[in-house]
This record gives C-alpha cells, sequence and structure tokens, in this order.
C-alpha cells in the first residue's frame, strides 16, 4: 500500500511539473508572437499606448479604420476590437491597457448579442485565459464562472486550445490574420444570403450589464464614447435601452448609427447583414470623425 501510494504522489509530481514547465514555456511564446490575432492581443495587453482604442466584437475589428481617425485626428489610434466577443473581453483588456496608459478616447461598439444579451459568457474569457496572472483578470473569472478559477490553476488548461497555432505562428510568423492598427477590413461585395432579421428574443444579462458599467468606472480618465455603428437592416431601438439609459444618466456620449438612412440596406455598404465591407467602413469611419471633430476631446 505504501508502495502504491508513492506512485500515485510520484504520478501526479511529475505531472505538476509538467504543467508548470509547459505553461512557462508557452507563456514565454505567446508573449512573444507578433503576427496574428495573437500579436494584437499581445499588443493590447502589454503595450498599447495610443491616444483613441477601439474596443468591441468583430463589427468593430471590420467597421473602425483605425490608420484614417490617425490622419484625420492627429491621434494615435488602435483597434482592440476581437470576433465573436464583446464587454467582458473589453473591460479585460481595457483593465491591462491601464496599468501603463490612460487614453485620450476610448470608443465601444455596442453589439447586444455580446455586450447586453444572455448568452454564455464563458465563451468571452478565451482570450484572458493566457492573463490571468495579471491584476484583476482573476475577478472576471470569478465573476463570469466560479469553476474557472479552479481550472486556471493548470497552465495546461490555460493554453490547450491554440497551442499548436501558436507555436507554428511563433516559428514561422505566418498568420491569416492580418490588419492596420488593429482594423481588419473585408474587401467583399454584400451577400445577401447571410441576412437574417435580429432576433426579437432576448433577455438582458445583469452580469454584462454589471460589466458595462466597470468598463465605464475604469474609463473615468477617457473620452468614452459608445457607439452603434451600421447595420444593414437597422435594428430595435429597445435592444440597446438599457445602455442608452446609463450614458444619460452618466453623461457619456452614445452614436448610434444603426437606423441612419444613409447605411440601411444599402447593399454597397456591406458584406453581410451585420457586417460593413471595406468600402462602408471607410463612410463609417469618415462620418464618425465628423462626430468626433464635433466634440471637446
Amino acid at each position: 500500500m505504501k508502495k502504491f501510494i508513492a506512485k500515485i504522489i510520484l504520478f501526479f509530481t511529475i505531472i505538476g511539473i509538467c504543467d508548470f514547465v509547459f505553461g512557462k514555456c508557452m507563456d514565454y511564446v505567446v508573449n512573444h508572437i507578433e503576427t496574428g490575432g495573437q500579436g494584437r492581443d499581445n499588443h493590447i495587453c502589454n503595450s498599447a499606448d495610443e491616444d483613441i482604442l477601439i474596443f468591441g466584437s468583430s463589427r468593430a475589428i471590420q467597421h473602425y479604420n483605425a490608420q484614417m481617425m490617425e490622419d484625420s485626428l492627429g491621434m494615435t489610434c488602435y483597434n482592440c476590437g476581437d470576433e465573436g466577443n464583446g464587454i467582458i473581453l473589453s473591460y479585460g483588456r481595457l483593465s491591462m491597457v491601464e496599468e501603463k496608459h490612460q487614453p485620450k478616447i476610448i470608443i465601444q461598439d455596442i453589439e447586444p448579442r455580446y455586450d447586453l444579451f444572455k448568452n454564455d459568457n464563458s465563451t468571452f474569457i478565451g482570450w484572458l485565459k493566457a492573463r490571468y496572472d495579471r491584476e484583476g483578470i482573476p475577478e472576471i473569472f470569478e465573476a463570469v464562472d466560479k469553476s474557472e478559477g479552479y481550472k486556471m490553476k493548470s497552465q495546461l488548461y490555460r493554453y490547450n486550445t491554440k497551442c499548436i497555432q501558436n507555436i507554428f505562428v511563433y516559428l514561422t510568423g505566418i498568420s491569416t490574420d492580418t490588419g492596420v492598427k488593429g482594423f481588419r477590413p473585408m474587401d467583399v461585395e454584400m451577400d445577401t444570403t447571410r441576412v437574417a432579421p435580429l432576433s426579437e428574443d432576448y433577455e438582458f444579462d445583469s452580469l454584462k450589464l454589471e460589466f458595462v458599467q466597470k468598463f465605464i468606472n475604469k474609463a473615468k480618465g477617457s473620452k468614452l464614447i459608445f457607439v452603434v455603428s451600421p447595420i444593414w437592416n437597422g435594428m430595435n431601438t429597445d435592444m440597446t435601452a438599457p445602455i442608452r439609459k446609463m450614458c444619460e444618466e452618466q453623461h457619456i456620449l452614445f452614436f448610434d448609427f444603426s437606423n441612419d438612412p444613409k447605411y440601411v440596406r444599402h447593399n454597397e455598404y456591406y458584406r453581410d447583414g451585420r457586417h460593413l465591407n471595406a468600402r462602408g467602413a471607410d463612410v463609417f469611419t469618415r462620418d464618425l470623425i465628423i462626430k468626433l471633430r464635433e466634440i471637446e476631446l
């Protein structure tokens, strides 16, 4: 029995050592990737020092031409959005940015599915797993799913989903995820088969609304602007009612382009029902720049 117990202890000790070594190696690999999505994440979390930072989902990545904003406003700009993500990731990334830098302007593009509606919030912490040891990040995991704190004890768990991909990009520098200053335009024509009406079956998520308020509090030292960028079929404004109310009560700028007739059902500006194409992104960015010039920055 003693030998059996000793073998069990030895087994778990070896597993623990391997997990630790793996984590240290992957931490080095991940933080030294300069290209693709991980390279973007490294810039945002480790060295972003731009005057204007844009957060949000794929609608943020594809709608805001950071280089155009930089050239027009005379301030540096970077697009910090990420596909399939919203306010939870935005808050985590802004928390890490503000460890070293206070942006002059923070723009959060609002996508109700990812910023306001109930769904599986655990899908929004993927990019934060590798940053778990950073200040404030464990609290995000605790709020989203208490069990995640136990899982994060394992270094393997933190990196397993993108392990092979990250090693490949680190060794080769090759990545299909390209862009300029975080902006990734889609230079394609409208695909009418990908247009679906926005579902009216939704419920607001109290946790996401808490993170909206946390994001507002975190951005106190900056000019914060919430924006609903154009959408092909327009949007029921009830879907953004909670954040509209928060902005009104706390005197925060809220720009809504979702029902702007300039964009609604104008196929030439879209690649699908929810995303602008490269042409639409440039037109929208110019309109946003006009609004930004009208306010005191």
